[in-house]
């Protein structure tokens, strides 16, 4: 089992992550970047796709941006705290959210998946 620290995950893990905030502000599934089996839950309710995270509003048109974040390596495991703003291009409104994530690496030690989410809006 290999341990990982904090240093050696923070930028790939933090792409990852901007990765599926912006593609649900898009709208898009971004498969590649979640487990197949992974649990998503926003706002108290499951999701199996876009949007994801509870602050970003669904049918997409919005810009997505980390405002902060923790994050904790546990020998293989990363777990991340984060907080998020959406602002929609249409109505120019603005959501904050919050989200807890695990990731794990991938089979093939390419990088990051998502493996579990639990988000909410404010």
């Amino acid at each position: 089992m290999t341990v990982l620290s904090p240093g050696v995950v923070e930028e790939p893990i933090t792409a990852v992550l901007t990765a599926a905030l912006q593609a649900d502000g898009r709208n898009e599934p971004a498969d590649s970047l979640w487990d197949s089996q992974a649990t998503v839950v926003a706002n108290g309710q499951l999701r199996a796709g876009p949007p994801r995270f509870a602050g970003i509003a669904a049918g997409g048109g919005g810009e997505v941006a980390i405002t902060s974040s923790r994050l904790e390596v546990r020998q293989s495991l990363v777990w991340v705290f984060l907080e998020y703003r959406w602002l929609s291009l249409r109505d120019e409104t603005a959501r904050e959210g919050k989200a807890t994530i695990l990731l794990t690496p991938r089979a093939d030690h390419a990088g990051w998946k998502i493996v579990h989410a639990h988000s909410s809006s404010q």
